[in-house]
């Protein structure tokens, strides 16, 4: 008799000792799952900073040149070379 109820006691500890460590697996498969898409969102993020860094190195490596001043004065002052003719859209 004491050998059946304490296989039956073993039993249960069994039991319970293998839902725990499978509801422990699903929950950890859960975390691993949510954690590969948060580094994934994070390396894009990393990778459109990095290329922002080198468009503006860029600008920045460019603004002392002729080139550079020339854009500038365009885009930020309007202004144009000699002999260009500017047209203006007055529909808009």
């Amino acid at each position: 008799m004491k050998f059946k109820r304490s296989s039956l006691i073993l039993k249960l500890i069994v039991l319970v000792l293998v839902v725990y460590a499978a509801v422990t697996l699903v929950s950890l498969q859960s975390q691993i799952k949510a954690k590969r898409a948060e580094s994934a969102a994070l390396s894009q993020k990393i990778s459109s900073a990095q290329q922002e860094n080198d468009r503006l190195q860029d600008a920045l490596d460019n603004v002392d040149s002729d080139k550079g001043v020339e854009q500038i004065a365009r885009s930020k002052l309007g202004l144009v070379s000699q002999g260009e003719i500017v047209f203006s859209d007055v529909g808009q």
